[in-house]
């Protein structure tokens, strides 16, 4: 988890290790009738026989002392893999993120251990970190596209995100806006004109897959669950809602407008050209192995990193707009996350480079400046120190 299929590119395949738990045995209190609906009628103990099995007992422990005598074999090197969080793990399993949902396959025999339905679509995450699987869903404009929000008949209104807990659905936890804000976040006049005159139009509007970006909230909770959900629309706002209390409703965090825009328009044939514009919107890690989230948006011009409080990083101008979603990877071997883009005529990277902070910059110039003050006045003085005094008799 989190789990998300849209298309093709979706599918992917991790390398996990599972363990079976051992159920917890029932402990019997002597005195205390059984549950079950009938019982096993008592057996008759005759003199002479051993019914605690003492005896039997006593020579099971004699047998098992006088082969712990004997030396025991050195066990066999088994190749481990590490996960650069100072655990060693021995993968067994591989979980199959598909378009039907999550299968786990047996590394050895290729078994399929488990295997879990999931509508295709949306985001399937633990969104409150109560651990039930919950599934968030954003719908655009999409003309005459009706989206039903899973496990209800109800049909979506454009530019709204629903999220539903439990599979099958047992309940619903939000449904709110993802659109621009007017009532309680006035943007600048300048971005808020920009925005204003396509807000009314819904029918163009597209949005991309939410991300849940995990959060600390003092509470302990599994990987990959409990944080904000963000959502991105072709109009380039990005929207965060984190869960409410006791993981019902949804509190509005923050909204940002940015240059992460597309627009895709179908042919007069109903079907959409091969210029068609992947959006992107993921978790990055600026450093690989590193636990500080990041969002990467992109849209067909632009693409943008934001932190996890909504502040606007950096952007980056892309060279074509993206046929396929855009890929993090560190493809320069120096521990820095790049970037891949994949477009109709050519596939090109971005490579991080490291460059010295602001902070470290601002400090160094001011103690350059104190320098060069202390040298200043000490030759000042010095020079005043060395003149000869005029008498006051002489002009």
């Amino acid at each position: 988890m989190p789990h998300h299929w849209d298309r093709q590119e979706d599918t992917m395949l991790k390398l996990a290790h599972f363990r079976r738990h051992k159920r917890k045995a029932v402990k019997r209190t002597p005195g205390k009738t059984s549950n079950y609906p009938f019982h096993k009628p008592e057996e008759n103990h005759p003199p002479g026989k051993d019914s605690s099995k003492k005896i039997s007992n006593l020579i099971g422990k004699a047998a098992n002392f006088a082969n712990s005598a004997k030396t025991k074999k050195a066990s066999p090197y088994v190749p481990t893999i590490t996960n650069y969080t100072q655990l060693w793990w021995v993968p067994n399993v591989v979980v199959a993120h598909a378009k039907e949902g999550i299968e786990v396959l047996h590394l050895a025999s290729g078994r399929t251990l488990c295997k879990l339905h999931l509508q295709e679509g949306g985001l399937h995450a633990d969104i409150n970190g109560d651990g039930v699987l919950d599934h968030v869903q954003a719908v655009g404009g999409n003309g005459a596209e009706q989206t039903v929000v899973s496990g209800s008949m109800e049909v979506l209104k454009p530019c709204w995100a629903v999220a539903t807990s439990g599979v099958p659905v047992r309940e619903q936890l939000f449904n709110v806006s993802i659109c621009h804000r007017s009532h309680f976040n006035l943007f600048p006049h300048g971005e808020y004109s920009r925005s204003f005159g396509r807000a009314t139009d819904v029918n163009s509007l597209e949005v991309a897959t939410p991300i849940l970006i995990p959060t600390n909230d003092g509470h302990k909770h599994r990987k990959g669950s409990h944080g904000d959900i963000v959502f991105l629309t072709n109009r380039g706002e990005v929207t965060a809602y984190s869960p409410g209390l006791h993981g019902h409703e949804a509190v509005w965090q923050w909204q940002l407008l940015t240059g992460a825009t597309w627009s895709n328009l179908p042919s007069p044939a109903g079907m959409m050209d091969a210029g068609y514009v992947i959006p992107t919107l993921k978790p990055l890690n600026l450093r690989m192995h590193d636990n500080q989230h990041f969002i990467l948006a992109a849209g067909d011009q632009e693409v943008v990193v934001i932190s996890a409080g909504g502040s606007q990083l950096t952007s980056i101008d892309l060279p074509a707009p993206p046929t396929h979603a855009l890929v993090d990877a560190d493809f320069s071997n120096d521990g820095l996350t790049d970037l891949i883009v994949v477009t109709s005529n050519g596939v090109y990277g971005f490579v991080q480079t490291r460059q010295p902070g602001a902070l470290f910059f601002s400090i160094l110039v001011g103690c350059l400046i104190v320098v060069m003050g202390i040298i200043f006045v000490t030759q000042h003085l010095n020079s005043m120190k060395g003149k000869p005094r005029v008498p006051s008799g002489h002009i």
